[in-house]
């Protein structure tokens, strides 16, 4: 697939909620969990939910969000978590750290993370392989 279907930082945002391994989170958690990882602009996280609603990726129900894995029209990338010995700052936290852990989505990086932070981003499946 050479030309994505939104802007990136949509498109990453709903190639994070794809590789999210949760089957529901409140709205809150949802908009949360994009701050921390794809962009802190509102704007944009209203952007991602509605782009996620009209691709069937999440539907409300009983004040919940609900991922619906099995409607994918995307096309789905297994994301990957990428180690690297570098000095930065967590996009969680905000510390300091000198080994930083990125996540590969098909649209781009996001990142870097501390090794507890990266943790706490429902991805937890994705280090099973390691």
């Amino acid at each position: 697939m050479d030309k994505m279907k939104y802007p990136t930082n949509v498109q990453k945002g709903l190639d994070y909620i794809i590789a999210v391994n949760a089957t529901e989170l409140t709205p809150l958690e949802v908009r949360e969990l994009l701050r921390k990882t794809v962009t802190r602009r509102f704007d944009v996280i209203d952007q991602i939910m509605a782009a996620a609603r009209k691709e069937g990726l999440i539907t409300d129900k009983d004040g919940m969000c609900h991922f619906n894995y099995e409607t994918l029209d995307l096309e789905y990338y297994k994301p990957r978590i990428i180690h690297t010995q570098e000095s930065s700052s967590c996009r969680c936290c905000g510390r300091s750290m000198k080994e930083s852990h990125y996540i590969e989505l098909r649209s781009g990086l996001i990142g870097p993370y501390g090794s507890t932070c990266v943790r706490k981003l429902y991805l937890d499946h994705l280090f099973e392989e390691e």
